[in-house]
């Protein structure tokens, strides 16, 4: 069977996970994003300070122990064990866990976090400037490719037009072509009509002289 331990994490662990996608569904995505990144630096911030801390221990920056014989970069600052104590109090040890801090930090160690967050902050302010450069070139060339699209549109809709009028042109064309043709036909065989109409009455005349005749 599973230790009490193991199932108490899991039920904690999707306790805490749906308390906090419930807490955090309407929070807006981009300053989410900035807040973790606000919150990983400081976590680096500390993680470099306390390896430089443990490089001096290993005597990199000059002799660590004994304390007397430490040259000044790695003499205490200030000295906070009274209160602060980072391995004692459990706040200040999550703290030294989190962002590194130190109740007797030394000047290697702000050196070390100073330098940090001006490479962090400079690549930072480098990445951020050529991602806006990129994205300006991306809005740019959409745009243009919308306006491209827009115009092919608007010249397909004008060609479309043309086509309709030449078959509307074309068929006022035709029509007035069978409107002559039938007009035409018309006065050819008007002469036509008026010659058999004279021809049945020549032929009416004459029989009628041949039937006077007769009797």
């Amino acid at each position: 069977s599973l230790p009490l331990p193991i199932i108490s994490a899991l039920v904690l662990a999707r306790l805490v996970g749906c308390c906090f996608f419930q807490g955090t569904k309407r929070m807006r995505v981009d300053w989410f994003m900035r807040a973790s990144a606000f919150i990983l630096l400081f976590i680096s911030a500390g993680f470099f300070s306390s390896a430089m801390h443990n490089l001096q221990e290993l005597d990199l920056f000059g002799t660590w122990s004994p304390k007397a014989e430490r040259p000044w970069q790695n003499q205490k600052v200030w000295d906070t064990t009274d209160c602060c104590n980072d391995k004692t109090n459990r706040f200040f040890v999550l703290m030294r866990a989190l962002i590194g801090y130190q109740d007797q930090p030394t000047p290697v160690e702000f050196f070390a976090y100073a330098t940090y967050w001006l490479l962090a902050l400079s690549t930072g302010f480098v990445l951020v400037r050529k991602a806006k450069k990129e994205l300006e070139a991306k809005v740019a060339e959409w745009r243009r490719q919308d306006e491209e699209a827009a115009k092919q549109a608007t010249a397909s809709c004008v060609n479309d037009a043309d086509d309709v009028n030449l078959k509307a042109d074309a068929n006022c064309a035709n029509g007035a072509v069978d409107v002559d043709l039938k007009e035409g036909m018309e006065a050819m065989a008007d002469p036509e009509r008026e010659r058999v109409a004279s021809d049945t009455s020549t032929v009416d005349s004459k029989t009628e002289s041949a039937t006077t005749v007769a009797i």
